[in-house]
């Protein structure tokens, strides 16, 4: 199970009001997705934390919402590309294995008749 964290203990932790991290939830729609409880209490991950922190340190650098907004776009689509990128090459030599073993097998049972 993953360890979880309330809206308080992110708060808390992150050291930025829960106000705030509603508005940035609904600012920067895709970047922050917390968890949700059956009831629909939000629940937040280290992963969240750590995006939390760089959004911080970017507006402390003086970045607008909007162009915070970009960058953290532009990053979690290149960590995804890279990573669909690896499942592709992964797949890819799976699937030459299984070639290569069949036509082994082909050319072994061909010889045999």
């Amino acid at each position: 199970m993953i360890d979880t964290y309330s809206i308080q203990d992110v708060s808390r932790l992150a050291s930025v009001s829960k106000h705030t991290l509603r508005f940035w939830e609904k600012t920067l729609s895709g970047v922050i997705v917390p968890l949700r409880t059956k009831g629909g209490q939000r629940r937040y991950t280290v992963k969240h934390l750590q995006v939390i922190t760089e959004i911080k340190k970017l507006k402390q650098n003086g970045l607008s919402l909007s162009d915070i907004k970009v960058k953290m776009d532009k990053s979690l689509n290149q960590s995804g590309s890279d990573e669909k990128s690896k499942k592709i090459d992964l797949l890819a030599n799976q699937i030459a294995e299984v070639v290569k073993a069949s036509i082994y097998d082909f050319m072994l049972n061909d010889k045999e008749v």
